[in-house]
């Protein structure tokens, strides 16, 4: 094939030019002041010519020089054909043959079809597979670098695109598009799926946690959606071990996805199969999306609870009698009477638990109207409390009261885990005869602890019509990380409307802020229905990490609770009894994944004794298997535990296509764009290409290992003769 056109194209950028160019001059003027220094002498005029011929080829290189030879397409010519293999491409919505296929499914039909091999036989095909494995659990879209391999194939015709047009790459594909229309090389694209969804009810997820606790409500929030041209009345139902044990009714618009919350309680302990399905409308495509199956370990768990008060207020007796009637928590409780001091009594302490051990075994403590001193709680059982959150998981709930003692805790190690700044204007907090109201804020409509009911819009009815309260603590704001779930309904101050029910993370535990005294109340005309609900979800919410993994004698919680490939996790393990006293690291750890590779992170003993941490980066997504070794060496774990590490999603399935970036590159480029009914009709006109196409022939010189060869070899002989003529 005889070129019939040629030209030179300098690839590097404007910015890398110039300062090619500007290196290039400098050199030039050096070179010409040392001449003149020895006037131009024989010897260094040669050794200066070997050493200009280098830094000219050096030059070239910095700039990229390629010829672009053009050549009358013949039987030589080549079409890059981009095929699009990730996840998207796995949508069901291309009807074929009476059926509806997968997109994926549909390719390998097309590229099996007579008017694939009709092309082949015309051209020659170079097949380049968009999405493979880029990383571990991860399939990327990345349009721009299979263009930028398609412009490396010599003798290009044309590029064609088989795809739905969902890029998820970091970089747009529009600068190799541009190349590839300054190199008048056509690009063709096939959009493969449908603009618009098909009609289907899709359950598009489920929380599923990762266990749950016998005789104790099981909540299992969900998605649907429906694409369905009409509104339609949705069944969503929940089964266990097969069996229908919870459903729920929505009303479902078209085009709208909606949120529900499936609760259960389960009576049996051990592994239970649970299946949440939408049931199937004659309308829908598919069904197999309708479902979601997976296997939760019921356990039966005794939830131990700490409350710390001055006074028995009406708030604490109704809170302990709620949670003593509670057959999954235990309650301990500190009341410090003024000028008496603690008093004994069935399931009364005498004082703070001085042990480690003693105070580890508590997963939730609520912290009443009690502080520092005044012969209450001392240094070193708030240092207590702050490594029982912040490094064991266990939960906090701070209930102020008129006293005041809140505000002995300021300067203490618990002022940093409270999720409120408190008025010191108002140290006795605010006392009306009228009755106020809380509001749940847009965060708390959906907060677990609010849940009274398993309807979204019953349950904002509820809090509207729950009774009020008479006294709030005096606050200024919310700190920075808090979540504000329910504020003063009418009372606001410079920073706004006042918060009355915030939470926040510290450390591996939750704290929560409880603003009233008053949730007791909520038990009028109901008794216990929405009072015991709370506190129940409360104490369970609070307490769940503590009860994830672990025996008696360790226990072992993760950050996040459900990880994904490449993120991060923080492990905290906690020990009890004497391992738990050990000055240096009592064990080894192991981590194990699911193809049996090991890794031993580094552990680290925090602060307090008996609690440690580790930190690792799963790469891949699978189980992941906890062990704990004793350190003498021995190989046999007296301790493991297991979690799921997701896989991250890089595409969803079931989305529409999207063709902006496959309509750029035909309107760019000169080339056509056509949606897949249309794509026989398209491998047809590539067959007929006028022969005295043009195709390109891309020689990057700068790449030739000659090239490398003559600049290694210039740049040598400058080297040989300085050193012969004994320059530095």
């Amino acid at each position: 094939m005889n070129p019939v056109e040629s030209r030179w194209i300098l690839n590097a950028s404007g910015g890398w030019m110039f300062a090619g160019v500007v290196l290039f001059l400098l050199y030039l003027m050096i070179s010409l002041y040392h001449l003149k220094q020895v006037k131009f002498a024989r010897v260094r005029l040669l050794t200066e010519f070997f050493k200009f011929l280098g830094a000219v080829l050096l030059l070239l290189t910095l700039l990229q020089p390629e010829l672009h030879q053009r050549s009358l397409r013949n039987e030589n010519a080549r079409i890059a054909v981009i095929t699009d293999a990730t996840d998207s491409m796995d949508t069901r919505d291309i009807r074929s043959g009476g059926q509806v296929v997968s997109r994926k499914d549909w390719v390998k039909e097309l590229m099996g079809s007579e008017a694939w091999r009709a092309l082949a036989e015309e051209v020659q095909l170079e097949i380049i597979e968009m999405g493979h494995e880029d990383k571990p659990g991860f399939k990327e879209t990345n349009l721009q670098a299979a263009l930028a391999a398609a412009r490396n194939i010599e003798q290009l015709a044309g590029v064609l695109v088989l795809s739905d047009g969902l890029h998820n790459a970091e970089n747009a594909p529009l600068p190799e598009v541009l190349r590839l229309a300054e190199s008048e090389i056509p690009g063709y694209a096939v959009e493969i799926g449908e603009r618009t969804r098909l009609p289907d009810l899709i359950l598009d997820e489920v929380k599923f946690p990762s266990y749950s606790i016998m005789n104790e409500a099981l909540v299992l929030p969900y998605k649907v959606s429906n694409t369905l041209q009409e509104d339609v009345p949705v069944r969503v139902v929940l089964l266990a071990d097969g069996a229908e044990v919870a459903s729920q009714e929505l009303n479902l618009n078209s085009g709208k996805t909606g949120e529900g919350t499936l609760r259960w309680t389960p009576r049996r302990e051990g592994a239970v199969q649970f299946a949440v399905r939408v049931e199937s409308h004659p309308f829908e495509e598919f069904i197999d999306n309708n479902e979601v199956v997976a296997e939760v370990d019921i356990r039966k768990t005794l939830i131990r609870v700490l409350i710390i008060d001055s006074l028995p207020r009406w708030e604490v007796r109704y809170l302990r009698n709620a949670l003593n009637r509670d057959p999954g928590v235990r309650v301990d409780t500190l009341l410090f009477h003024p000028e008496l001091g603690p008093q004994p009594g069935p399931g009364y302490l005498e004082g703070f638990p001085q042990t480690r051990d003693a105070w580890s075994q508590y997963d939730v403590v609520f912290m009443g109207d009690v502080g520092l001193g005044n012969g209450e709680l001392n240094i070193e059982d708030l240092r207590a409390l702050e490594v029982l959150v912040r490094e064991q998981g266990s939960g906090l709930v701070f209930l102020p009261g008129p006293r005041g003692g809140q505000f002995r805790l300021e300067n203490t190690p618990l002022e940093s885990l409270m999720p409120v700044e408190y008025d010191r204007a108002l140290p006795k907090g605010m006392g009306l005869n009228l009755e106020m109201r809380m509001e749940l804020t847009r965060e708390g409509r959906d907060h677990l602890l609010t849940q009274l009911s398993s309807s979204s819009a019953r349950n904002h009815q509820i809090w509207r019509r729950l009774p009020g309260f008479y006294w709030y603590a005096g606050v200024l704001r919310a700190r920075v990380g808090s979540e504000v779930l329910a504020t003063h309904a009418s009372r606001r101050n410079e920073n706004g409307r006042i918060p009355l029910l915030a939470t926040r993370d510290a450390g591996t535990g939750h704290v929560l802020f409880m603003g009233t005294d008053a949730a007791w109340r909520w038990r009028r005309g109901v008794e216990d229905l929405y009072h015991y609900r709370f506190w129940g979800q409360v104490v369970r919410w609070m307490a769940h990490k503590r009860h994830m993994f672990g025996d008696e004698g360790a226990r072992l919680f993760i950050q996040p609770e459900r990880p994904m490939a490449g993120q991060e996790i923080t492990m905290t393990l906690s020990l009890r009894g004497a391992m738990a006293l050990s000055d240096e690291i009592p064990f080894r750890l192991r981590v194990v994944n699911e193809s049996g590779e090991v890794v031993s992170p580094a552990v680290t003993a925090l602060e307090g004794g008996g609690t440690f941490q580790a930190r690792w980066a799963p790469e891949v997504p699978g189980i992941v298997r906890v062990e704990l070794a004793n350190a003498d060496g021995s190989e046999a774990a007296w301790f493991q535990s297991e979690f799921e590490v997701e896989g991250d999603v890089a595409e969803q399935v079931g989305l529409p296509s999207k063709p902006s970036y496959l309509t750029e590159l035909a309107q760019v480029t000169g080339g056509k764009l056509v949606q897949h009914d249309a794509a026989v009709a398209l491998l047809e006109e590539l067959q007929r290409l006028p022969r005295e196409q043009k195709v390109l022939t891309v020689k990057r010189i700068w790449q030739h290992p000659v090239w490398v060869i003559l600049l290694f070899s210039f740049f040598g002989i400058y080297w040989i003769l300085r050193k012969r003529q004994g320059w530095i």
